[in-house]
């Protein structure tokens, strides 16, 4: 059976009635007591947890308790959906679908209007009619999305240098983390690339036998590190999908040195075209 987990706060969760019956329902409450009976029906499972961790503390202590390595899906998700992912309902009932990892969100917020209008625009026309889903990739190094500026991504890398004893500006934010995390195969990798892949709001599903080839070491790592200072649930946010096995993008290339004839010829065209650099 596939499953739902929902981290929630102080959300209504009465939508949860109308989920597909091809789901488990488990709601991790760590707010106001749940007593709509609806909802008490509906959930298969509704543990009270601690108000820490944001949603990654959810995911992390799901993750290291209740996974099996079965083909099914799991859910990962805020209570509130909806605001990253309009289409939420409809994604649920096409989970047949699905890639072994999927995404499941189109933006932060519409009133922050992150991403721009334009860009969700001009990626809707392309989807001829399917349901919205836009993955934004951003850089390993400033924590920014490729296409747009977002100081709130920039001030999370610039913080993590901070807390890691003022890191230089250009490190590897990822491939750092990831060491920190005893996956010292995936920050191999993570330092040879230059961009990463993420779904707004950590909105997405994967395949149990994805979440279960996480070594027992790591997820107490991050686990920990989700108890731990504010900007690891950010970092963690624009980790998830390669942490569960996607692929970093844009590999970098190391120029080739200059050799003494290269450094002639190109010194000779500037002073044939007259530039003085």
């Amino acid at each position: 059976m596939n499953k739902i987990v929902l981290a929630r706060y102080r959300e209504s969760v009465d939508w949860i009635v109308h989920i597909p019956d091809d789901f488990e329902i488990y709601i991790y409450n760590k707010g106001n007591p749940i007593v709509s009976p609806a909802v008490l029906r509906r959930a298969h499972s509704i543990i009270e947890r601690p108000n820490v961790g944001r949603e990654s503390e959810t995911y992390l202590f799901h993750m290291g308790t209740k996974v099996d390595d079965s083909n099914n899906f799991t859910v990962y998700a805020q209570a509130d959906p909806f605001t990253h992912s309009p289409d939420f309902m409809k994604l649920l009932s096409n989970w047949r679908q699905w890639s072994d990892l999927q995404p499941l969100s189109w933006g932060w917020r519409e009133d922050h209007d992150v991403p721009p209008r334009y860009l969700r625009d001009d990626y809707e026309a392309k989807l001829d009619g399917r349901l919205r889903v836009r993955p934004e990739r951003f850089s390993l190094h400033t924590w920014m999305p490729i296409e747009f500026f977002d100081v709130g991504a920039y001030n999370t890398s610039r913080h993590y240098r901070e807390v890691h004893g003022q890191l230089p500006e250009g490190t590897n934010v990822a491939s750092h983390f990831l060491n920190l995390a005893k996956l010292p195969h995936l920050a191999r990798e993570a330092e040879l690339y230059s961009l990463g892949v993420f779904s707004y709001g950590a909105l997405f599903a994967a395949r149990n036998f994805l979440v279960k080839k996480l070594p027992t070491e790591s997820l107490k790592m991050l686990y920990q590190a989700s108890l731990g200072d504010i900007c690891y649930g950010y970092i963690l946010e624009r980790l998830w999908l390669h942490i569960l096995d996607a692929d970093f993008e844009l590999p970098k290339i190391e120029p080739a040195p200059l050799n003494k004839m290269d450094y002639a010829v190109g010194e000779a065209k500037m002073l044939s075209t007259g530039n003085d650099c």
